[in-house]
């Protein structure tokens, strides 16, 4: 081994060896208890418990539930945008992305507000019904879980179908044209067959994020409904760590095996198909009238679950409805410090994801080279342990955390550097992706005319490497402080009152219905993420789509 490669492996052993430290040994630590603790393995006495049939029951039926209404709302969507050319068409597109960028809490906050009792809604119907009393309320229980979820993953089944869509060969369409085929034999010969693995894909990503779905639970299940997450969160709160151990096992086996079968099934889907050289389109105005109707039904139902809780998380930061008046208290509680107020949250988001942002890319950047090295088991390694956070839940990191670190370093009376920890392993996946792209996006021809001209490692990565990832290194760190500063689960989990976060706060208030106070606080978060997601737009639309 010479000196390049040891060089080469004590760059990349340094985050590797700190993901290890704070990643994997607090997951394991947890795994361990969960099985081994005690005169009796917690584990089965957790998996024989009836509560922790009815929670996985639970968990399960509002991830399927929610998952096949996903993929219903947003198989259209990706088809639409796959296919069909219309004005505002780009703008669509990245509205599409803004649920990608906005904290849960935050979405909690729009959808009482538009949904829920007394929301937007529900008034329009009170004064057409002339009720004193409330007529619909969606944003909470069973029906609110499910919403809020598909809120959140209709934009993820739609982009991902549609990718799927623009790698289909026109020349396929075209052919069933000329033989005679009409709409819907083209859907079911040609069209659905090519897209099924993107759909399964799709769902299975879509039933992870609602299987460990954490803060929409906790808001809007209103103390009735219980996932695993919720389940860890209350029996850790409650010092009973080894059923808080033996669920996070059990969760952890199932979220690994889903993350195994869509990385799989993304990886074959990715390789069977390649991008076409055009990708057959139909305007608007040259649909028939029945589909124009549908389109057009359907593009204004999307718009109301999507546009409609962001728009009013700015209507909640000004009206109160417990006094049923326009007051501007929830801004002048964002600057005043004490107990309840909203000064120190926005201090400590600011300061945990500026910190938690500067570590992801330092971590990040030797990571996202690691395809230069020739010894695939080790860029194998590597990219396990990077994707590893999005199979781990947010909960089951920070109980790790609070037993593997806090405890031997005396960290418990004030944790904060481990929400730093947490909210810089959360997002290190996607600062990876965007650095990666824009590294092997390098023109290789630069680097071998640097060495010729006798260019040393220091000054070809400062001059070089550097100003041409700059991009996605910028595009890296707004994804990281954007997942920073919304992160509640994590947070939640660790934070004393000294460490409350913004997001934290929002659910805090929501408890005590201070509504005002609330919808302030969400309207910064999400001007916070608005702003992250437009510079992320302006840098590299390929980063960003990298990234996601």
């Amino acid at each position: 081994m010479d000196v390049r490669e040891v060089r080469q492996y004590a760059t990349i052993g340094i985050p590797v060896a700190l993901l290890l430290v704070f990643l994997v040994y607090p997951v394991l630590s947890v795994l361990a208890r969960g099985l081994f603790v005690g005169p009796g393995s917690p584990f089965l006495e957790v998996w024989s418990s009836p509560v922790t049939h009815r929670v996985f029951r639970f968990t399960i039926v509002q991830a399927v539930v929610s998952t096949i209404v996903t993929v219903l709302l947003g198989l259209p969507g990706g088809i639409i945008l796959a296919k069909l050319d219309f004005r505002g068409k780009e703008l669509v597109q990245a509205a599409m992305l803004i649920p990608f960028v906005l904290p849960p809490i935050v979405v909690v906050v729009g959808f009482l507000r538009m949904f829920g009792q007394g929301g937007f809604i529900d008034s329009i119907l009170m004064f057409v019904l002339r009720s004193d009393t409330s007529v619909l309320d969606l944003a909470s229980g069973f029906t609110g879980i499910v919403l809020a979820h598909v809120f959140y993953n209709i934009p993820l089944v739609a982009l991902i179908v549609s990718a799927s869509l623009e790698r289909l060969n026109p020349e396929i369409e075209e052919s069933a044209d000329i033989l005679g085929a009409n709409p819907l034999q083209k859907f079911r010969r040609i069209v659905l067959p090519h897209i099924l693995k993107s759909i399964v894909a799709a769902s299975l990503l879509t039933f992870l994020f609602c299987f460990m779905s954490f803060p929409i639970i906790l808001a809007l299940g209103q103390g009735r409904y219980a996932t695993v997450e919720v389940r860890i969160w209350s029996a850790f709160r409650f010092a009973d760590y080894g059923e808080a151990s033996a669920l996070a096992l059990i969760q952890l086996i199932i979220t690994l095996i889903l993350s195994y079968w869509y990385v799989t099934i993304g990886r074959s889907d990715t390789n069977a198909t390649g991008q076409t050289r055009a990708v057959k389109t139909v305007h608007f105005r040259d649909l028939r009238g029945v589909f124009q109707f549908l389109a057009a039904l359907y593009t204004v139902f999307v718009s109301i679950l999507i546009v409609g809780p962001i728009v009013s998380v700015f209507g909640s930061s000004f009206y109160s409805p417990i006094t049923d008046e326009f007051t501007l208290r929830g801004f002048v509680n964002l600057v005043q410090l004490g107990s309840g107020k909203g000064l120190r949250p926005l201090i400590n988001s600011l300061f945990y994801a500026t910190l938690s942002t500067f570590f992801a890319v330092l971590i990040a950047i030797p990571l996202a080279y690691r395809q230069r090295f020739d010894h695939s088991r080790v860029a194998t390694v590597t990219s396990a342990i990077t994707l590893l956070p999005l199979g781990i839940s947010s909960i089951t990191l920070a109980y790790g955390l609070m037993r593997a670190i806090a405890v031997p370093l005396g960290l418990s009376t004030n944790p904060w550097p481990l929400i730093v920890i947490a909210q810089t392993i959360i997002g290190l996946p996607f600062t990876v992706r965007a650095i990666e792209i824009a590294v092997k996006d390098i023109d290789r021809s630069l680097i071998e005319q640097a060495d010729l001209l006798g260019a040393s490692r220091l000054e070809r990565l400062f001059f070089i490497e550097l100003p041409l990832i700059a991009p996605g290194i910028l595009v890296g760190a707004t994804f990281s402080f954007a997942m920073a500063i919304g992160e509640m689960s994590a947070t939640l989990f660790i934070a004393l009152p000294q460490n409350t976060t913004l997001a934290v706060a929002i659910y805090q208030y929501l408890a005590v219905r201070k509504f005002v106070e609330a919808g302030a606080a969400a309207l910064v978060l999400t001007l916070c993420c608005s702003a992250a997601f437009l510079s992320i737009e302006r840098l590299s639309d390929k980063a960003a789509g990298g990234a996601l």
